[in-house]
């Protein structure tokens, strides 16, 4: 029997066998409800079309820790959770041929990942490296909710561009800017360690927002200076910051997810002309957000993204309870955490 992490209801998760009970398919008007979607099973046998695999690395994202907190509900309890993983393939169904048994991959799959055997569709499963110093390094699916953003974000030659929030979509997002051909590029955060980590990141400027000094070099900046302002926060301060700091004609690009509502200071948008736009994933669902991830992995293998300095916390998945709490708390120094679910951290 396959072992799983388990969902057992709000605030409570384990790592145990599987039961039938456990693997939840939710109808359509839930999923819609729920704003989730399920294309795992964890029993059966692949079918045509589809690959069996085992999970080696989890990532806990905030959406598992918001279903975690309550912020978010799922269909039924319990529940397999999980969308950011690295996967070791353990069967092909019929038709698969672009993997095979023992191939490492990635796979857009939505929930339900975080166990020993998880079957789902191979077209939207793509190959990793055979060779990996740690699999932490290849949790594609952040990437390529990044990689998915920037095709919403217009950014010109000669802009003047402020990116809120240096955790670890942030510091992401921060690694694909860096090369853009901007006049400025700002990064502005309240944590000390996330605007050290945002200039190894390759952030041309830093601001620790709420310091003295920090506050100083954003009046110096003076309200309205940038063109484009990218909030990935997901606060009511970071929102604030962006509609105060966006000029005229200027835009701003939601990422940050904002779980609870918000108040917009919409008289000063209006005056200043300015465009809202959100960039998450769902922006791109009727046009295949999957159809990023290939470019996301080649991306990642020519070094544009590293998930090296970002993964601050590991555990084992016997730990998955500490792993899930701490990933509440997010501690100072915390960036993003990871627990593995083999004996190996990596495939070298």
């Amino acid at each position: 029997m396959a072992k799983s992490v388990i969902l057992e209801r709000v605030g409570e998760i384990s790592w145990r066998e599987m039961r039938p009970s456990d693997d939840v398919q939710p109808t359509r008007q839930e999923e819609i409800d729920h704003g989730t979607r399920v294309v795992t099973r964890h029993f059966g046998d692949p079918g045509p079309g589809e690959i069996e695999t085992r999970a080696v690395c989890g990532a806990v994202c905030t959406h598992e820790v918001s279903l975690f907190k309550g912020d978010l509900t799922h269909p039924a309890y319990p529940m397999v959770p999980g969308h950011e993983a690295v996967h070791q393939v353990t069967r092909v169904g019929k038709g698969v041929t672009h993997l095979k048994e023992g191939d490492y991959c990635a796979a857009c799959w939505y929930m339900g990942q975080w166990s020993e055997r998880v079957i789902g569709p191979a077209d939207v499963a793509h190959r990793l490296p055979d060779r990996m110093e740690d699999f932490a390094h290849w949790i594609v699916e952040p990437v390529a909710s990044i990689v998915n953003a920037g095709q919403y974000i217009d950014i010109r030659p000669g802009m003047r561009v402020l990116l809120i929030g240096a955790g670890f979509m942030g510091l992401l997002m921060t690694q694909m800017l860096r090369g853009y051909p901007m006049a400025e590029f700002v990064c502005a955060d309240v944590k000390p360690s996330s605007i050290a980590l945002a200039g190894r990141c390759g952030a041309w400027e830093t601001v620790l927002t709420g310091s003295g000094e920090g506050d100083e070099r954003m009046r110096e900046f003076g309200p309205g200076h940038f063109d484009a302002v990218i909030e990935c926060t997901g606060s009511q301060g970071g929102l604030d910051l962006a509609v105060d700091m966006c000029g005229m004609a200027g835009s701003i690009y939601l990422f940050g997810w904002h779980r609870t509502p918000r108040t917009l200071d919409f008289k000063l948008g209006h005056l200043r002309g300015q465009k809202l736009l959100h960039t998450s994933p769902a922006t791109d669902t009727g046009r295949a957000y999957e159809r990023y991830w290939p470019m996301t992995i080649d991306m990642m293998r020519a070094g544009v993204f590293d998930l090296r300095p970002l993964i601050s916390h590991r555990y084992e998945v016997a730990d998955i309870d500490r792993c899930m709490r701490e990933s509440v708390v997010r501690a100072d120094g915390f960036v993003k955490s990871v627990f593995y679910l083999s004996d190996r951290r990596g495939s070298v």
